[in-house]
């Protein structure tokens, strides 16, 4: 039992039998709510980033370096500097980034905050965005 992922498609052999699984539009999720969580995600797909449980009264800053990415304040987002690429699922906590770009690698810091406004703490996680794995045989 093999598998082999060649351009967006992944082969099974069994047996010396090949069996062809079209996967476009890959996605990857990882559970980031923990400090120092690692996770990756490939060039030009979507990665799902869980931040937290429930963003449902609170408040939260998600920032890249010293640029603020997402304020979400009293169940709206406030600043949205990647609108076009993300959405945050207050839900679930989940922060989506589609179309990966190398630059969407490196560390992300999370501040949240009380309903007061008082700052309850702060993680970060580091994203790795890797390209496309060709394998020729």
């Amino acid at each position: 039992l093999q598998f082999f992922c060649v351009w967006k498609m992944t082969i099974l052999i069994v047996k010396n039998v090949f069996y062809f699984f079209s996967i476009s539009g890959l996605s990857a999720h990882c559970d980031a709510r923990n400090n120092g969580t690692q996770c990756s995600g490939t060039l030009g797909e979507t990665v799902f980033l869980r931040l937290i449980h429930n963003a449902s009264g609170i408040k939260i800053d998600l920032l890249k370096g010293n640029v603020i990415l997402l304020q979400w304040r009293k169940n709206i987002t406030v600043a949205n500097e990647i609108k076009d690429r993300f959405d945050f699922i207050p839900d679930n906590g989940t922060f989506r980034i589609n179309d990966l770009r190398r630059n969407d690698s490196g560390e992300y810091k999370i501040e949240m905050f009380d309903r007061n406004g008082k700052n309850t703490g702060w993680k970060t996680l580091q994203l790795f965005v890797q390209g496309n794995q060709v394998f020729l045989f």
